[in-house]
C-alpha cells in the first residue's frame, strides 16, 4: 500500500452539489440510525420504532 494516496477518491469540494439521490438515501439511513439509537436508550417503544423504520 506504499505510495497510495487514498484521499483523492474521497475528496470533496465544498462547492460541488452532492446528487439529489445520494443526498436523500444518506438522510435516510441517518434518520434510521437516530431511530434505532432513541429505541436503545428506551425512548421509542417497540411499537413506534416498527412504524418510524416502515415509513419514509
Amino acid at each position: 500500500m506504499k505510495g497510495r494516496n487514498f484521499d483523492k477518491t474521497t475528496t470533496y469540494h465544498e462547492n460541488s452539489p452532492i446528487p439529489i439521490k445520494m443526498r436523500g438515501s444518506f438522510e435516510d439511513v441517518l434518520k434510521r440510525g437516530i431511530y434505532k439509537e432513541l429505541h436503545q436508550r428506551k425512548v421509542l417503544s417497540d411499537g413506534q420504532l416498527c412504524i418510524l423504520l416502515k415509513t419514509k
